[in-house]
Formats: C-alpha cells, structure tokens, sequence
C-alpha cells in the first residue's frame, strides 16, 4: 500500500517521463554493480591497450626497427661521456679546491667506468644472441660491475669516503629505478627486435639518464657536508 502510494506520488510530482528516467536509471545501475559488466569492461580495456600498443609499435617501425649494429655502437651516450670528461668536467668549479679537485676526480672516474664496461658489454655483441632472461641477467650484471668498479678505484686513489657514500645513497633511488626500467624493457615484448637492438638502444637511452641526473646532483652532494672534509688533502689541496 506504501508502495502504490509512493508511485502515485511520484507519478503527481515527475509524471510518466519521470518513472521512465527512474527506472532506466535503476535498470542501468544494477548493471554496473554486476559481475558480467565488469567483466566485459575489462575485457574492453585490454582491447584498447592491445590496439593502443599495436598502433604505437606501427608507428615505431619506421624510426627504431632499421636499428643497426652501428646505431648501438655509436650511441650518443659514448659522445656524451667523452664530451663531459674532456670538455666540461676539467671546467667545474666548487665551493673549494679541495672540492673541486675531488668531484672532479669522483666525476671522470665514474664516467670513464660507465664507458669502459658499456663499451666491453656493446663491443662482445653477445647479447645479439640472448633470450629475455639472459640479457635482462647481463644487463644487471653491468649495472653491479659498474658500481662496483667505480667506487673501488675512487677509494684507491684517495676519494674521502664521506663523498663516495654521500654520492651512493644519492644515486641508490637513480639506480633501483633504472633496474625496475630494463627489466621492464626486457620483459616487453614492445621491446623485441631481430638482435636485441632496440632493447639495447632503449636501455642506452635510460643509462645516458642515469649519467646526465648524476652530474647535475654532484654539486648539491657536495654543498651538503658540511666539516666532515675539513683539514683533508687531495692533490695537493687542502680543505680549509
């Protein structure tokens, strides 16, 4: 009885128009809220990502898939490294000699290692021939080397440790990310390429990154420690 009473009253207020509305909306949420619309738009979704990423790669074809060897070979990222070490670097000036004699040092061992096992990784062309666990298992392997390799020989030839750790802790966020982003480009099968190529060529783009956002940091590092280096040598300078 409340039931027709409500209708009737509703039907006075909105009229006929107004019920039809009402019940269309109803009708229209009930299928939201149920599984088989959910379903079907998910369905829906990867459809439109599917077309999406097949689109992105046609258009891809054209500019990345004629990669050749020499494409990998002389990357900008080699240019870039030779242009920082032996143009740039030798101009930086800090807030001291020390300091400036320091990340000088800091900077062109950590470029000149990045080239070096780069180099060694694109020379060998071993990964031409690896499947996607493989390559993405090398690839992280050079990233340790190059760390490991770099902040060896910077405490060998004197660097204070308080800069190379300061730099490290600066760079571990730089360097988890990246790892996330070659294991993603070696997992993606938007990557694949005869050769490997385009994996290579786009984790090259990343490293050139990584090197880029290192340099730029380097004189914040070193505005943050703060006495830590007071009263230290290197190359015959001294922090005052």
């Amino acid at each position: 009885m409340n039931s027709n009473l409500d209708i009737n009253k509703f039907l006075e207020l909105y009229g006929i128009k107004g019920l039809v509305f009402i019940v269309i909306l109803v009708t229209i949420t009930s299928i939201i809220k149920s599984d088989w619309f959910g379903k079907w738009l998910s369905k829906m979704s990867d459809k439109f990502v599917e077309k999406f990423m097949k689109n992105k790669t046609k258009n891809l074809d054209s500019q990345v898939r004629n990669l050749t060897d020499s494409d990998i070979s002389n990357h900008d990222i080699f240019n870039y490294i030779d242009f920082w070490m032996y143009s740039k670097i030798p101009t930086f000036q800090f807030s001291t000699e020390y300091r400036t004699a320091v990340f000088r040092k800091y900077l062109t061992i950590y470029l000149r290692n990045y080239k070096n096992n780069i180099s060694k990784f694109v020379t060998d062309k071993k990964y031409q021939e690896m499947d996607q666990a493989q390559i993405w298992t090398e690839l992280l392997s050079l990233i340790n080397t190059v760390v490991y390799d770099y902040e060896r020989e910077m405490l060998e030839v004197g660097l204070p440790k308080i800069v190379v750790d300061k730099m490290k802790l600066k760079n571990n966020d730089t360097i988890t990310l990246t790892i996330d982003l070659i294991e993603g480009i070696c997992n993606s099968q938007f990557y694949t390429s005869e050769k490997n190529l385009l994996k290579v060529y786009s984790i090259l783009n990343i490293l050139l990154s990584v090197l880029e956002n290192t340099i730029s940091h380097s004189e914040d590092v070193c505005d943050s420690i703060n006495g830590q280096l007071k009263g230290l040598t290197f190359e015959d300078k001294k922090e005052p």
